[in-house]
């Protein structure tokens, strides 16, 4: 195993204690392909065997870890050679040689009560807090930090994310400070390069060449700010999102899958450009009149495959319609669809207008908090505040989608303009 140097301090936090004596907080962020995981589970094995360890292993929302997280962690100790010295359970893992137990809980406690973080804490000396730009409530997170607390060994609480936008509390109290009780640990795939596949490295290189602020953010691992000239602002998503659970106690009204295509290939092909993904999104609207993004289905590949994907899409989440952009060969696309599933209901919408002016509806409600996020998709949020009309030259697919998808679903009561 090769790991960064920069991960040197985190490991003598366990070696040497000692040197680290003020230290309580250790931030890992990085970009996609950055390592940081690996090196948390590397750590996370070493930590277990120190005499009186207690780790509590936490996500905002956690389901099913012995087939998930578990199973990440029991593949590092097989890397390791030590995986003997485990037990593995369903929602815990036992090292046999020193009794330790690191515990897998949701912090969340209304995510699963019987499962939750503040009811398994006692005796913990660490908390691993993994995913964490979706912990938005800071007062939940101080409540477990501060129940962190014995006297016998060095309390460690470690914060995982990959950076999202600069109004996350964790960038005000952990990054954009000057504390010395923080440890912070930046890295990107160009420290993790030589356990990485040529693909994924091409992936990052090819982005770089289209889209040097996309690729900072998801491959650097930059914080995000609002862009000047955007159509929303992350400020608003932030401050309106909500988590899965939440969103099932909603009553629904209408879902719409919505399908903005690419570009087509022949078009691509003549132009020298690598080919788009094709935006497609799954919007909701509840008895609230709130509109909830649901999920992201986004993908490449061809038109066939595409089509099948967003007809399971439709079924997967009981869908009323799939809106479907026309300009982009939308009555082949049409016909896809029913070819696949006669009993789909289409809508096919022509863009007219300048991508701004589609998205007027959808700004006015996004800045009134009728537009929610269930949990985080990083990409269409990505596009959704940086991309500038007249100025960014990547096609929005997925922005196109999104506002497609809150146009079909606004009623006129829910559209207060101001």
């Amino acid at each position: 195993m090769i790991f960064s140097n920069k991960y040197r301090e985190f490991f003598e936090l366990l070696s040497q204690p000692e040197k680290h004596s003020k230290i309580r907080y250790v931030i890992l962020t990085g970009g996609r392909g950055s390592g940081k995981s690996f090196a948390m589970a590397a750590w996370l094995n070493e930590a277990t065997f120190k005499k009186g360890y207690g780790v509590l292993f936490t996500r905002y929302t956690m389901t099913a870890a012995h087939t998930s997280i578990i199973p990440e962690f029991r593949a590092m100790c097989e890397t390791l050679g030590n995986d003997g010295c485990f037990d593995f359970k369903n929602t815990e893992v036992v090292n046999r040689e020193s009794g330790n137990v690191i515990s897998y809980r949701g912090l969340k406690p209304a995510s699963n009560t019987a499962n939750s973080a503040l009811k398994s804490i006692s005796g913990k000396n660490i908390l691993i807090i993994e995913e964490a730009e979706e912990v938005a409530d800071q007062s939940l997170f101080e409540k477990v930090d501060l129940s962190i607390r014995t006297k016998e060994h060095k309390n460690i609480i470690v914060i995982i994310l990959n950076p999202c936008h600069i109004n996350h509390f964790i960038y005000k109290e952990f990054i954009d400070t000057d504390r010395d009780d923080v440890m912070s640990i930046h890295t990107s795939y160009l420290d993790n390069y030589l356990n990485l596949d040529d693909s994924f490295i091409t992936l990052a290189h090819r982005l770089q060449e289209r889209n040097i602020k996309k690729y900072n953010h998801l491959f650097l691992g930059h914080w995000l700010m609002d862009t000047d000239g955007a159509l929303f602002r992350m400020c608003d998503i932030e401050n309106n999102r909500i988590t899965v659970d939440e969103y099932k106690k909603k009553e629904i009204k209408e879902i719409v899958i919505s399908w903005d295509p690419a570009i087509s290939d022949k078009k691509k092909n003549q132009a020298g450009r690598e080919p788009d993904a094709d935006g497609i999104v799954c919007l909701a609207r509840c008895v609230d009149n709130y509109h909830y993004l649901v999920n992201d289905y986004t993908m490449k590949g061809k038109r066939s495959d595409i089509a099948k994907q967003v007809v399971k899409a439709y079924n997967q989440n009981d869908a009323h319609w799939i809106v479907i952009e026309k300009n982009q060969g939308g009555d082949w696309l049409k016909e896809a669809i029913l070819g696949i599933d006669r009993t789909v209901r289409i809508k096919m919408v022509t863009a007219v207008q300048s991508k701004s002016k589609r998205a007027t509806a959808s700004q006015s409600l996004m800045e009134q908090g009728l537009i929610r996020h269930v949990g985080h998709f990083p990409e269409l949020e990505y596009e959704l505040c940086t991309w500038i009309e007249g100025v960014s030259t990547e096609s929005p697919n997925r922005l196109d989608a999104y506002v497609h998808a809150n146009n079909k679903l606004i009623k006129k009561k829910t559209l207060i303009i101001v």
